[in-house]
């Protein structure tokens, strides 16, 4: 596992509806978590002294959460943390990690979400949930099938989403998509490898930045204003 290749698992899906996101450290204070519709906190094997506390305090006040996999393992100081995983994040994720499989390289496992199959990869958590609801599982043929492979747990006016095992793209999309409905975030369908970027100046004025970031040009038939769009590779337009 390499934790860039893992945020970058866990980005992909705003990316791809085109939905700004910012980087903040673990250890922010509850005022900065706030200005947040959903925080995602992907593999955060090591949880400071006070996050899981400003984390359960947000998501009470009605924020969503997504985690999962290796992550509330260990201390500030690296030492595994006692009582099971997700370790200081159990009760708030409202899940027990039993477990964890290590999946053989280049090898996967199933993972039923929403009537489709897709695929989980790198780990399995086993995971028994506690008070979470079960909203993915597993397939194959592995003691753990049928067990949950994700989970939502309410927590006063929030909720956390859970993720136990590497979901490929559809996966991911398929367990965050709603997370983004539902917090009311305003998305922006566009062509595959665009990205769209709005941003307000101090005079009202709104900027939409345009990057065709495949390597080929693409026809935005119904773009931003109405009117299609033509760009070139790696072609940038600022309206």
């Amino acid at each position: 596992m390499h934790y860039p290749d893992e945020v970058h698992r866990f980005y992909r899906p705003f990316w791809r509806r085109n939905v700004p996101v910012d980087m903040v450290e673990s250890a922010v204070d509850l005022a900065t978590l706030k200005q947040y519709r959903a925080v995602v906190a992907p593999t955060l094997i090591m949880v400071k002294p006070g996050v899981a506390q400003t984390l359960t305090q947000y998501v009470r006040e009605g924020g969503t959460l997504i985690t999962g996999y290796m992550s509330g393992i260990h201390n500030e100081f690296d030492l595994v943390v006692e009582g099971g995983y997700p370790g200081p994040l159990r009760e708030l994720c409202g899940v027990w990690v039993e477990e964890i499989d290590a999946i053989a390289p280049d090898a996967h496992i199933d993972v039923t979400i929403g009537g489709r199959t897709v695929r989980g990869s790198i780990v399995a958590s086993v995971i028994e949930p506690e008070g979470a609801q079960t909203i993915a599982t597993y397939g194959g043929g592995d003691f753990y099938a049928g067990t949950p492979a994700a989970t939502v747990h309410t927590v006063g006016e929030g909720r956390v989403v859970f993720i136990g095992t590497a979901l490929d793209a559809e996966g991911m999309s398929a367990v965050i998509d709603p997370v983004i409905d539902a917090c009311g975030a305003e998305t922006v369908d566009s062509p595959e490898g665009v990205e769209v970027m709005r941003c307000t100046a101090d005079d009202g004025t709104l900027f939409t930045t345009v990057i065709n970031t495949a390597g080929r040009p693409v026809h935005w038939r119904h773009a931003l204003g109405g009117e299609g769009l033509d760009l070139a590779p790696f072609e940038t337009r600022i309206m």
